[in-house]
């Protein structure tokens, strides 16, 4: 007898157009999931081309609007007056019974939320209507009463390495201990080999891609906890008796409020006179493939949940030099596949970057290591048939009736 799949509500805050790993992972569990296990549905709060990409793959997509008060972004809601924030967590009700009318008339049996800002659009529909919420830490914890709240009405949580789970509110880990589980993100080998098989000459000849040089690559959103101002600091420095060595710079701000600090690095990159060494792309849909043709990525965040660029760089067999924050801290090993400084050290990302530079058997090594690493823990579809296993377990205990799951592994 066959088993009827289990619904999962998907709610995603931010499907911005531009896709970064966040996205990326969701699109993987969209189009990697076995839809005979868990029939998803979508819900977005405003569409966007990354919505639309996901209907015409049989996505179903529901946009439940919210009021100009909640759809504010970048803490700006926090940053309201009192009497403003009370407005605003009345809107929040509000908006959290409109997902509640889709969760009934769908039949929802679990609700993926993927940061606390989707865990406080659905957590009173979800309570309203005993559907459980499984929630998926993706990012750094850092409001300590939206935080909490989130641990209290969450009915499993997910957190992408045990030193993202360890970092904060130790108190709240050991009384919810039997909730807490750790699930890694995945890669999908076979479309980074696609790429990187793929001819990219026209790519090459249109940004100025030249093998005689040294190529490093920055990618992903531009604002400040991504340390690409350190990167520019320090590539400054090594650019000055490196005359082959040239920095891509592939991202753009994804708020309008981070705007000004991509105008802080346009303006870094003028006063050190790195006019000409220094590529502002912009966001591109192609971002791997040009990363397939760059030598080595650096990654100097300074807040992390994962860092999924690190990854796809390591699929790819380029070696790597990124901050100790986050997942990152566990899939790298300092030396061994590749180079794992301390966040915000300057001199520690010149030192070592410059070694990579300098040492082209160096830079295979840690190539070769990485990718390795990527084959022997990280692939995408073990972890999505993880991420399934969870979300029927959460159902199925739901529908018994079982208040206290057992404790995730």
């Amino acid at each position: 007898m066959a088993i009827e799949p289990r619904k999962l509500l998907i709610y995603e805050p931010y499907p911005f157009g531009t896709e970064g790993g966040n996205l990326r992972t969701l699109r993987y569990l969209l189009g990697r999931g076995n839809r005979d296990r868990l029939d998803v549905l979508l819900v977005v709060p405003f569409e966007t081309p990354f919505t639309d990409k996901m209907k015409a793959k049989g996505v179903s997509v529901r946009v439940v609007a919210p009021s100009k008060r909640v759809n504010r972004y970048g803490g700006e809601a926090l940053r309201d007056s009192a009497f403003g924030r009370l407005l605003t967590g009345w809107d929040l009700v509000r908006y959290n019974m409109l997902v509640r009318r889709v969760i009934r008339a769908e039949s929802v049996d679990v609700i993926y939320a993927n940061c606390i800002r989707a865990v406080l659009y659905t957590m009173l529909a979800g309570l309203a209507s005993r559907t459980p919420i499984l929630w998926y830490v993706k990012g750094e914890l850092g409001n300590r009463v939206l935080d909490t709240l989130g641990f209290i009405v969450s009915s499993r949580i997910l957190f992408f390495c045990e030193a993202n789970r360890d970092d904060r509110y130790p108190r709240l880990v050991s009384r919810y201990r039997k909730k807490i589980g750790v699930l890694e993100i995945g890669i999908d080998l076979d479309e980074l080999d696609a790429v990187k098989q793929a001819d990219h000459a026209q790519l090459r000849q249109e940004l100025d891609v030249r093998s005689e040089n040294l190529n490093v690559i920055i990618l992903g959103q531009l604002y400040r906890p991504k340390g690409v101002d350190l990167l520019i600091r320090a590539f400054g420095e090594l650019a000055k008796d490196r005359a082959g060595v040239r920095l891509f710079i592939v991202g753009d701000p994804v708020l309008e409020e981070y705007q000004p600090y991509r105008a802080e690095l346009v303006a870094m990159v003028e006063e050190l006179g790195l006019q000409d060494r220094v590529v502002f792309t912009g966001w591109r849909p192609d971002a791997l493939e040009i990363l397939s043709t760059m030598d080595v990525l650096v990654h100097p965040s300074l807040s992390e949940g994962f860092g999924r660029a690190v990854l796809e760089a390591m699929a790819l067999g380029k070696p790597v030099c990124a901050s100790r924050v986050g997942g990152l801290r566990e899939s790298i090993r300092d030396g061994e596949n590749g180079f794992s400084i301390p966040p915000g050290d300057v001199e520690a990302l010149r030192e070592r970057l410059a070694q990579l530079l300098d040492d082209a058997d160096l830079r295979a090594r840690f190539g070769r290591a990485a990718r390795k690493t990527v084959e022997e823990r990280f692939l995408i579809a073990e972890k999505v048939r993880q991420f399934e296993d969870f979300a029927i377990e959460l159902a199925d205990s739901a529908r018994r009736g079982i208040r206290e799951l057992p404790r995730a592994t």
